[in-house]
């Protein structure tokens, strides 16, 4: 699989979320920080897009911690609280779970790029997202620090299909 720099994330929100994992892991003197670490105050500028999801490991399962009003919006739905079999992904759950497994095997962030198709007009919106490892114990990887950044659902329309179209590590500068 080949990894991807920062430059090819489009979004300056998803851009500036990576820049502050960066910024708290070598504040830590290059171990992953925890979500201890996280400052609301200081991610005001990204914050709506932002995400944390629980990783639980044996069997490795994901859970909505936390989901930001921007990404409600592009997902037409609010999943904090939810499993990924629950969100919104139907038949692609496996894929977003492979795609949240990249930065717990890696230690590194991970970026994707993808659409949705909506019903009922069958319209295709664009995303991107990013996916940090976060540690409490500076080793294990317990909670991911993501985003994602959407065109917005109306409010009749619904996710009908969900598919990523690129799904890569990335290598920070």
């Amino acid at each position: 699989m080949v990894s991807v720099k920062t430059e090819t994330v489009r979004s300056e929100a998803l851009r500036a979320l990576l820049s502050y994992w960066r910024d708290k892991t070598r504040q830590r003197g290059g171990v992953l920080p925890a979500r201890r670490d996280l400052r609301p105050d200081e991610m005001v500028s990204f914050l709506r897009n932002v995400s944390l999801i629980n990783v639980y490991d044996n069997p490795r399962r994901f859970q909505f911690r936390l989901v930001g009003t921007g990404i409600v919006a592009a997902m037409g739905r609010e999943t904090t609280s939810l499993w990924v079999n629950e969100a919104v992904f139907a038949d692609r759950t496996s894929k977003v779970s492979a795609f949240f497994s990249l930065p717990a095997e890696t230690r590194n962030p991970a970026y994707a790029a993808g659409r949705y198709t909506v019903s009922p007009t069958g319209r295709e919106l664009q995303f991107e997202t990013v996916l940090a490892p976060l540690s409490s114990d500076g080793s294990s990887i317990d909670m991911l620090l993501g985003g994602l950044v959407g065109e917005t659902l109306q409010r009749d329309e619904r996710i009908r299909l969900f598919d990523y179209e690129r799904i890569h590590p990335m290598l920070l500068d």
